[in-house]
């Protein structure tokens, strides 16, 4: 919520600070484009060249044009302004990775459009809330923010990887074009990706382990039924004694 407020205020601010100076050229031009018709009125030569036969008035045409140019100038500028608000607030701000919404989005599509071999990962930390306790969450929002990159660089072009949720230690990775087998793998290869490697955070290196709960979309499937089924995978998964693992649920 935090992160919505911030953009739109940034937008807000853009728009007042530079919007009006831009309207304001936009006028200019065109006061201008009109003052030069008048203008033209001045200089018999030219305006028998402007004015001649031709059904529209060649200054009309000048003025119309740069009418148009104006108003496609603001409107590209205020859409691009508006498509980065939009991408902002459909990014977690901690980690980088696309948010809770941007994942809804993406389910809402899968499920209308459905197509075979649509796979979800759905990750979480072991034990995160004890390293919260002990280091403290500044150090442990260092190590999601690390664990979000780590997880972000490893994918196919097929893949979008997704903080679940804005306050929490869980992610969600969507593979298209991944059939069931596929995806453990792919989880597989994920889970002992994180726990060979090494956080460091100021004079701490810190060993994780994850757990992922695996699943594949269904022609069915609601949002819900998908993430609960996903959802019991991973606590299957998180179970076992040691946790560290990796479940599927068809």
């Amino acid at each position: 919520m935090k992160n919505i407020k911030k953009s739109f205020e940034k937008f807000k601010s853009e728009l007042l600070s530079k919007g009006f100076y831009d309207i304001f050229k936009a006028i200019l031009i065109f006061v201008g484009g009109l003052l030069s018709t008048y203008l033209i009125s001045f200089f018999p030569f030219l305006k028998k060249f402007l004015i001649s036969d031709v059904t529209m008035p060649m200054y009309y045409i000048i003025t119309l044009g740069v009418l148009i140019i104006s108003l496609s100038f603001l409107l590209f500028r205020y859409k691009s302004r508006l498509d980065n608000l939009i991408r902002d607030n459909n990014l977690d701000e901690l980690t980088g990775l696309k948010n809770h919404k941007a994942l809804k989005i993406v389910l809402e599509s899968l499920i209308r459009d459905f197509k075979d071999n649509t796979s979800v990962i759905l990750i979480d930390i072991d034990d995160f809330k004890s390293f919260n306790t002990k280091y403290g969450y500044g150090e442990a929002d260092l190590i999601l923010k690390k664990l979000g990159g780590l997880l972000g660089s490893d994918k196919r072009a097929t893949d979008e990887t997704f903080r679940f949720f804005q306050r929490g230690d869980e992610f969600v990775v969507i593979a298209k074009e991944t059939n069931l087998g596929q995806i453990l793998q792919a989880a597989e290869r994920k889970r002992k990706m994180v726990s060979n490697n090494i956080f460091s955070v100021g004079d701490n290196n810190h060993h994780l382990t994850i757990c992922c709960g695996v699943t594949t979309l269904k022609k069915e499937d609601s949002i819900e039924t998908l993430t609960n089924r996903v959802s019991k995978a991973l606590e299957e998964a998180k179970s076992i004694k040691g946790k560290n693992n990796t479940k599927s649920i068809s």
